[in-house]
């Protein structure tokens, strides 16, 4: 196969000289052609990507070549060109600064067309030569870290980066997601193992797209993902992008996947100081369990209980860790199976976010509260799904710090007061949940 022309750029203030090193390598090489230093940066940043050889001329009005070699330590990809200087003074003081600035070699003027030639392919064969073998090693190294399937890192490698990152920033707060393709096994016996990779190639896809060059994402083996999260501010942000992967697969929209196809997730946050991956992959997986055992499709965290399942759609949500306002709600709800009681704020988190839910309404009890609700309030503060479901507080009536905090909280949308009043209560329940809502 015939080798494509390559490019010299002639560096040289007199035009007569670039006419004649024109002429001497017109015939093997395409030339460009520049009268100063300052065009001669120029044109590198324009079109580093054709440019293969810079010959330049060492004295020039303005920015000379000394100059442009200073200009160049600075320019990475300038770096990558050899350089041959043009001089009519080629005393050693002046080969060795220009040599001690990156030029790959001399040619004296007037240029002796044939050596000039043999000079300038030597060096371009040699570079190419390199060029092939970085080439290759970069090739060599891509092939050792990214998993051949899903060109996302393999499990070494985001095992090694994840535990660098745990090493070198144990302050930070960060989430490490554990992810497993659900009725993976089904795919592959039913559809065959053609399908079953290209299944793990869509996921992996997504989940390439929903996270940024600095976070981490691997495939650790078969149906199975990690991604890992640095330096997050809050956990919401954790959980909606959770969210986020679960409706993309769910969706199955542009995605010729099976129809049964979902995935479970399991997330754990590190603790001050935490350092060990393998701990916190563990507590990840356990998380990840939780979510199997869940009925799948869902997110769970370590250390928090179960997610909220389709069991609770279209429920209102009780926050309180009052028995007797628990029973009076019930008591005084129209259909007292569809109120269900959440034990955290994290559950109500779980079964607002998924869209498959229905949730008309949250009650926040905080009549037993020991801080009056500040820090419940202060956290609804912070969750976006509170803007959009009613939220209905309950207070002591006696307790003037708790319906303040309420009210200044900007999150609750009615008031509701201990001891309750069941007939008020009746009223009330109808504007956030009527049949239509629960049938």
């Amino acid at each position: 196969m015939e080798q494509q022309r390559e490019t010299l750029l002639i560096v040289d203030d007199s035009r007569l000289q670039r006419a004649v090193l024109n002429e001497i390598f017109s015939s093997n090489f395409n030339i460009l052609e520049v009268s100063s230093g300052e065009e001669c940066l120029k044109m590198i940043e324009e079109k580093q990507d054709m440019i293969d050889l810079v010959l330049l001329d060492l004295v020039m009005s303005g920015m000379d070549g000394f100059d442009v070699l200073k200009h160049r330590q600075g320019m990475p990809e300038f770096k990558k060109i050899p350089v041959v200087v043009l001089t009519t003074t080629d005393t050693p003081e002046v080969q060795t600064k220009a040599f001690e600035l990156g030029a790959s070699d001399f040619i004296s003027k007037p240029a002796e067309p044939a050596i000039a030639r043999l000079r300038i392919g030597n060096i371009l064969k040699t570079n190419r030569r390199l060029n092939n073998i970085l080439q290759k090693r970069e090739e060599l190294r891509i092939r050792s870290e990214v998993d051949e399937m899903t060109h996302l890192l393999n499990k070494t490698t985001a095992e090694h980066t994840i535990s660098h990152i745990l090493l070198s920033s144990p302050e930070g707060l960060h989430a490490l997601f554990a992810i497993d393709i659900d009725n993976f096994k089904a795919v592959n016996d039913i559809c065959g193992h053609k399908m079953g990779d290209h299944t793990i190639s869509v996921v992996a896809g997504i989940l390439a797209s929903h996270f940024s060059g600095s976070d981490i994402v691997g495939r650790i083996g078969g149906d199975e993902f990690v991604v890992f999260v640095r330096n997050i501010t809050t956990k919401e942000a954790i959980y909606e992008k959770a969210q986020e992967l679960l409706n993309a697969i769910s969706d199955k929209e542009g995605l010729s996947i099976p129809e049964n196809v979902t995935i479970s997730i399991g997330i754990a946050f590190t603790d001050p100081y935490e350092t060990s991956y393998t701990t916190l992959f563990q507590k990840a997986d356990t998380a990840l369990s939780n979510s199997k055992k869940s009925g799948k499709q869902c997110f769970s965290e370590y250390g928090v209980s179960s997610p909220v399942s389709d069991a609770t759609l279209k429920n209102i949500l009780l926050y309180t860790q009052s028995r007797n306002v628990a029973s009076t709600l019930k008591f005084a709800h129209s259909y007292p199976d569809r109120l269900v009681k959440i034990s955290s704020l994290a559950e109500i988190h779980y079964a607002v976010m998924d869209k498959n839910n229905h949730v008309p309404a949250v009650y926040i009890d905080v009549s037993e509260s020991e801080d009056d609700g500040q820090k419940i309030w202060e956290e609804l503060s912070h969750e976006s799904w509170a803007q959009s479901v009613p939220v209905i507080a309950i207070c002591q009536e006696s307790n003037l710090t708790q319906v303040r905090n309420a009210i200044l909280s900007n999150v609750i949308s009615d008031l509701i007061f201990d001891p309750i009043d069941v007939e008020s209560i009746k009223r009330r329940i109808k504007k956030y949940q009527t049949h239509d809502d629960i049938s």
